[in-house]
């Protein structure tokens, strides 16, 4: 696997944060993956970022399970990307559910 992201692209961060503030069931790490449109040898990099700055959190359900939750920090997180790729580019580059 690479090392560490030294350049995090801004629209993958997003997309993960967004997925995981809009979805309606807990998801793992192949479902999260998938749902954000990221190849998963990208996508455990940006786990990884994500985790070591707090704006995600991995916990094992009651089934065994693993659910990746977004943090508090994460969620202000994804608000303050979204609102500065809008304000830039305009609607058309965010979506919102």
């Amino acid at each position: 696997m690479a090392g560490p992201i030294q350049r995090p692209d801004l629209y993958v961060v997003a997309r993960i944060l967004e997925t995981l503030c809009t979805r309606e069931r807990r998801l793992g790490r192949t479902q999260l993956q998938l749902a954000s449109g990221v190849n998963y040898s990208q996508f455990a990099r940006y786990l990884e970022f994500l985790q070591q700055r707090g704006l995600v959190t991995l916990r094992t359900v009651d089934d065994g399970a693993e659910s990746i939750d977004l943090t508090p920090k994460g969620y202000d997180a994804m608000m303050f990307i979204a609102k500065a790729i809008r304000d830039l580019l305009g609607d058309d580059y965010v979506k919102r559910r």
